[in-house]
């Protein structure tokens, strides 16, 4: 039932576009205000459907948004800005503090500022690996293939063994459909730590994209080492069928207070999953609202809320091209 959806979503995508126009002047891009405005909309309609437990007619699960959430990191961001203003101090200390601010904007969602950050401490250090891993990210998200590659390589450059750019190499490769690097890379990511389930996760992506025939199986295969530590051990159960999706919500209920941080941090990594699964489908109206909704819980400096925000951007491209 897509009923009035169709023309909410029509509605919510036009004030998507003109506010992501206005603010975008900056460099900035706040989902908070938005996406208040765009799922009180489907709340109050009634119209969401997707006959999934997380999302029903009448209600829509998210996770309490606490003002005071962000307060340490601000406050931490004002003595920086501080330091870095009035402070004697080595170009290496100073391009330290550029990184750690850019960290910390980041984790707020204010990707320009944290580039800005980032791009200041390069110019004081030029071979801070984690800078150009962060640079490449930003780089894939705008969708700068070849700069964001140089990016990455220049990181394993300086340190062969960082180990986050293997996830972020090989996503870079997955988006532009070079399957067979992105394995080499996802694997390597895979076999520095095996109880990982995020990264069970992204090969078996991507291997329904190279080798769909052995995807399945791998991915049980895989799922014999995962750790019950962490959250997207469940998510891998429900994509082998062993958890249906209103099983998966009571577990999040168990796993996390539903007041609490790591259970926005849930819900944020379960829509973006639960939205590639129904990409992958062919079902892209249901996958563009739970992308939304994994965005909605504002977790900006998780890999699945990034990748949902780039994953509506595709969708919105497909769209005026059809």
């Amino acid at each position: 039932m897509l009923c009035a959806v169709t023309f909410i979503f029509q509605q919510a995508i036009l004030c998507f576009k003109a506010y992501k126009e206005m603010t975008q002047r900056n460099g900035l891009f706040n989902f908070a205000v938005f996406l208040t405005i765009l799922f009180s909309v489907f709340v109050l309609s009634g119209c969401v459907s997707l006959s999934d437990a997380f999302v029903s007619k009448n209600k829509v699960v998210l996770a309490e948004q606490n003002p005071s959430q962000h307060f340490e990191q601000e406050v931490m961001i004002v003595r920086i800005s501080q330091v870095l203003l009035v402070g004697k101090m080595s170009n290496e200390e100073r391009a330290s503090l550029h990184f750690e601010r850019g960290v910390l904007y980041d984790s707020l969602g204010l990707w320009a500022l944290a580039r800005y950050d980032f791009t200041q401490a390069l110019a004081l250090q030029p071979k801070m690996a984690a800078v150009y891993n962060y640079l490449g990210l930003y780089l894939l998200l705008d969708e700068d293939y070849d700069g964001a590659l140089e990016a990455f390589n220049t990181v394993f450059s300086l340190d062969p063994d960082y180990e986050y750019t293997f996830l972020n190499r090989a996503l870079n490769f997955y988006y532009v459909e070079r399957y067979n690097l992105a394995e080499q890379d996802f694997l390597a990511f895979y076999q520095r730590n095996k109880s990982d389930p995020y990264r069970v996760l992204w090969l078996y992506l991507n291997e329904l994209k190279f080798k769909p025939a052995e995807a399945q199986k791998n991915l049980a295969q895989r799922a014999i080492g995962l750790s019950n530590d962490y959250w997207g051990t469940y998510i891998v159960q429900y994509y082998l069928g062993k958890l249906s999706v209103q099983e998966l919500q009571n577990k999040a209920q168990h796993f996390a207070a539903q007041t609490s941080t790591q259970y926005a941090e849930i819900l944020t990594e379960t829509y973006f999953y639960l939205a590639k699964q129904k990409l992958n489908m062919g079902q892209t109206d249901e996958a563009e609202t739970l992308f939304k909704l994994s965005i909605a819980n504002q977790v900006y400096n998780f890999v699945e809320y990034r990748f949902a925000v780039f994953e509506l951007a595709k969708l919105g491209q497909q769209a005026q091209t059809e």
